[in-house]
């Protein structure tokens, strides 16, 4: 009887957790602050004007939904600086002030809003906005994590990888990004990453719709650079890595599958192909989205990229960006071909 009476509880509780997922979806894709017509009041004027740290009640249920829908939450063991979230966004705004203009004006033309909220757990979240006559608005609004982003880009990239892996006392990744390592850098990479979110909605570069995919695949020459289609599912085209790679998953706050010792033999495997790191071999898109940022910012900021994996404190493997590799060639120029086609005149 008690078992019944479990059963029977569980499927009660699953039964409306599915029905509240499906009520929340309803408004999710019913919410005014979802579509065009509701920022028409935004002036285009430069993306410094834009930033926020307080959106309205509408906005904040909005994104409630979305947190909601796709489990975004507050992640742990953050790497803390000293700048108060309150004093986050003169950061950011400095940031904003310093990337190259030329990068700024393309992310400024798509943007209505960047808000500056908390318990995201991931360092951007961009939503394109709909529209009745348009299929792909290209306008977004995005939220980015004050928490994700206010660590120094080394500790950001460490906190990254360490979502994936679980700790092993005996084995540390070091990765290094940056001279100065400051949340200026973090926040500069990451508006590379949306600019890469912002080119990856674009029909010209990325499938926004499954008939695409299998139409149109061949004309997607970054995607086709790393990916192949086998029975209608994009896999990797590099047969000759280790399988446990595919069950690589960012940003869990528990159950990784794998610990930093793993590592090693990941980022070896990672030698073998145009990945530039380990985040972008876990899905098509984030591939897509990655390979422009980290090309971006290690390239037209000049900065370093390496990875040191140690262990008992001595470094036992190390790895390079591959933008200066003969892996990454043809994708290098793949990229830069993209980067021209959106040039500012």
């Amino acid at each position: 009887m008690k078992v019944l009476l479990t059963i029977v509880t569980i499927f009660f509780f699953s039964s409306c957790a599915h029905k509240n997922l499906q009520k929340n979806q309803l408004k999710l894709d019913n919410h005014p602050v979802g579509t065009l017509q509701y920022w028409n009041w935004v002036k285009e004027y430069n993306l410094e004007t834009k930033i926020s740290t307080r959106p309205n009640d509408e906005t904040n249920e909005y994104l409630k939904l979305w947190k909601s829908i796709y489990s975004l939450e507050s992640k742990d063991n953050y790497f803390k600086t000293k700048i108060a979230p309150e004093n986050f966004e003169h950061v950011f705004r400095y940031a904003v002030l310093t990337m190259p203009r030329e990068y700024k004006i393309r992310i400024n033309k798509h943007l209505k809003a960047i808000y500056l909220v908390r318990d995201l757990g991931v360092s951007s979240l961009a939503i394109q906005l709909k529209d009745f006559e348009l299929e792909n608005t290209a306008q977004f609004i995005v939220f980015m994590d004050i928490d994700v982003l206010n660590q120094k880009i080394n500790d950001w990239f460490k906190w990254r990888e360490m979502t994936a892996f679980k700790n092993n006392p005996e084995y540390e990744l070091s990765p290094y990004l940056s001279h100065e390592n400051s949340v200026i850098d973090t926040i500069h990479y990451s508006l590379f990453q949306l600019y890469g979110i912002l080119l990856n909605w674009n029909p010209l570069y990325y499938p926004t719709k499954s008939s695409d995919l299998l139409s149109k695949f061949p004309s997607y020459k970054l995607l086709n650079e790393s990916w192949k289609l086998e029975n209608d599912i994009v896999v990797t085209k590099f047969s000759d890595i280790s399988d446990d790679l595919n069950y690589l998953r960012y940003y869990s706050k528990k159950d990784q599958l794998f610990d930093i010792k793993d590592m090693l033999d990941f980022y070896e495997n990672l030698e073998k192909t145009n990945y530039p790191n380990l985040y972008s071999f876990s899905s098509s898109s984030k591939d897509f989205v990655e390979s422009i940022a980290n090309y971006l910012y290690t390239t037209k900021l000049n900065h370093p990229f390496t990875i040191d994996i140690k262990k008992n404190n001595k470094i036992i493997q190390t790895h390079e960006s591959c933008w200066q590799q003969l892996r990454c060639l043809s994708k290098k120029k793949v990229i830069e071909e993209i980067l021209k086609e959106n040039a500012i005149d």
